[in-house]
């Protein structure tokens, strides 16, 4: 089966609307419709809303299948772009007459499938700014960004979502997600009390409760300065490092340095990164994007000491940073052909794996490596 013949039965998968339950009531006339797509295309992207509305009496039930019907036919025949703008008209289309459409949505999540996470994110965000009060399009544009790595940026909509009432518990989780990899320990486990309050059946969060449950049940405490009191939660064996409250300054560094690293500017985001470490040498984001950094400049052994020491910081562990370790290992594998690197690689894309059962990439990681291991042997 070629690739093509797997991207329209995909799509063909994804783009199950209703109207495909029965059979086409053409009617408007078919010309009509022709001719006024014509003019669609021919005009600039912001006068399409004005010529759709012009001619409300042809955006009946018809004009919605024929437009389903291209959709499918552009992607099944490799016209990717054509088939976008068939799914933004049809989209338009959808709102001006007041019919449900999520032609641009299932589109991205096709896209999502094929691992194009780009082209996924441009389709959802175009979705966003159209509709900014689509809240199902905001919490899948959340979603996809927490998977590309956007953190910063997705934190935001989950918590407004929430406020919002869309989707309480599973905002919750996932932002107490984000707040362990922060590890801002205390705030992720309220949030995760509240999605288990809300939803007694969220068997992720409950998971996660119990772990930092029994983590916290573990750890000792130190006296600090600041609180004598009660001191900084440390763990009683070492497997389970707690974040201290006083660490918030390293962690407003960390986040500073992961918006420098997503504009681009790797000096800054080094020099946020080692002011975190200053405030706290143990912190679990400082030393991540340390990493990072290292990574992109293509200094491995230092990349591969960061994410290591990094790795032990992390409460439940984190799936991108097994990723990027997996890949440091993999490249050093490259160059030296030492077969302990290409098993360290296995094992660090296995656990991003276990982490993040929805990441797309790290399967083909996964392929990759064992192919190398058929090479090796």
């Amino acid at each position: 089966m070629n690739k093509r013949t797997v991207i329209g039965l995909m799509a063909a998968l994804a783009l199950s609307f209703s109207v495909s339950a029965f059979q086409p009531s053409f009617a408007a006339e078919e010309s009509s419709q022709v001719l006024m797509l014509r003019k669609v295309f021919a005009t600039a992207v912001e006068g399409w809303e004005d010529i759709l509305r012009a001619n409300t009496k042809l955006l009946d039930k018809s004009f919605f299948e024929r437009v389903e019907s291209r959709i499918k036919w552009s992607i099944d025949n490799g016209q990717v772009e054509d088939a976008v703008r068939f799914a933004y008209v049809g989209d338009l289309a959808g709102n001006i007459v007041n019919h449900k459409t999520n032609y641009r949505m299932q589109m991205s999540q096709l896209f999502r499938k094929l691992g194009n996470m780009p082209m996924a994110l441009d389709l959802i965000n175009n979705v966003c700014i159209m509709e900014p009060d689509n809240k199902e399009a905001l919490f899948y544009q959340a979603s996809l960004m927490q998977d590309a790595g956007s953190h910063i940026d997705c934190y935001p909509i989950y918590q407004k979502l929430a406020e919002d009432g869309y989707k309480r518990d599973e905002c919750y989780y996932r932002m107490a997600l984000l707040e362990l990899e922060r590890s801002e320990i205390e705030t992720a486990r309220e949030h995760l009390k509240q999605a288990v309050k809300i939803n007694s059946h969220h068997e992720p969060a409950k998971k996660k409760l119990d772990q930092i449950e029994r983590a916290l049940a573990q750890a000792t405490f130190v006296p600090t300065e600041n609180n004598l009191a009660s001191g900084i939660p440390v763990s009683s064996n070492g497997q389970f490092p707690i974040a201290a409250s006083n660490s918030s300054k390293a962690m407003s560094f960390a986040m500073e340095g992961d918006a420098a690293l997503k504009e681009g500017s790797i000096s800054k985001a080094k020099e946020l990164y080692s002011k975190a470490l200053t405030a706290d040498p143990k912190s679990a984001q400082g030393l991540m994007g340390r990493g990072i950094v290292a990574y992109r400049e293509g200094d491995l052994e230092g990349a591969i000491a960061s994410f290591e020491a990094a790795s032990q910081r992390f409460l439940n562990g984190n799936a991108n940073l097994e990723r990027y370790l997996g890949s440091c290992y993999e490249f050093r594998y490259d160059s030296l052909k030492d077969k302990g690197d290409l098993d360290k690689a296995r094992a660090c894309y296995q656990r991003c794996k276990d982490l993040d059962a929805n990441n797309e990439f790290v399967e083909a990681d996964l392929m990759r490596v064992s192919q190398k291991f058929i090479e090796k042997n």
